[in-house]
């Protein structure tokens, strides 16, 4: 399957599980490396998501993480990895992959990343 099929329909799948959380959610077209993937708000709450559709480890280059950072400064958005992984969703803070030079490992994600039940509070 080519990568950017993958990762649409990971995308798709993720706006699926935020909506029925009753989030607002959007996807940005042709995301690539100059912005996020998804957008979602629910009570004043926002949050932007870069979305990797990978079985180990994870890599997001310096732009395409900057870039990230920077729309959620401006939008006052929470910025998150969204990771598909075969067991489900785990995600990650932004910041914990720009510690890491843009690389989660199968250990970063067991250590710090969360579930879906964490956007179950809002």
């Amino acid at each position: 399957m080519h990568t950017y099929r993958k990762g649409y329909r990971a995308e798709k799948e993720l706006i699926k599980l935020l909506s029925s959380l009753d989030f607002a959610v959007l996807r940005a077209p042709k995301s690539g490396t100059s912005t996020i993937d998804v957008l979602a708000c629910k009570r004043g709450n926002i949050f932007a998501f870069e979305c990797k559709n990978w079985a180990s480890t994870v890599r997001i280059g310096e732009r395409q993480l900057k870039s990230l950072l920077e729309f959620s400064r401006k939008a006052g958005a929470i910025p998150l990895i969204a990771i598909k992984q075969q067991k489900g969703w785990k995600f990650l803070k932004a910041e914990d992959l720009k510690e890491n030079n843009g690389r989660a490992s199968e250990k970063l994600i067991l250590e710090r990343g969360f579930g879906v039940e964490f956007f179950e509070n809002y």
